[in-house]
């Protein structure tokens, strides 16, 4: 899927909240309990906190399994682009 599909890249300063966070987990956990990586490997893009750090996340599930989370190396910091604003890199 693409980069934080389930929160929606636009979200800007509500990144910054709690809850952006927790609703994103919650869609993940809806969508592996409905099943929707039950037969393929599916690749879902979340923020995901870790400790008082916010990673842009890739996260990988198959089989109602969550196989590997992968944070981003290199944030876009250019033009539009401000992700250093909410996320450190890995």
């Amino acid at each position: 899927g693409p980069e934080l599909e389930l929160p929606g890249y636009g979200c800007e300063d509500h990144f910054l909240e709690a809850d952006t966070t927790e609703h994103s987990y919650d869609s993940l956990a809806k969508l592996i309990d409905a099943g929707a990586a039950d037969d393929l490997l599916v690749d879902f893009g979340l923020p995901v906190r870790h400790g008082a750090a916010l990673y842009n996340c890739r996260v990988y599930v198959r089989k109602r399994e969550v196989l590997l989370v992968r944070p981003k190396m290199a944030l876009a910091d250019s033009d539009n682009y401000r992700e250093g604003r909410y996320f450190v890199s890995w």
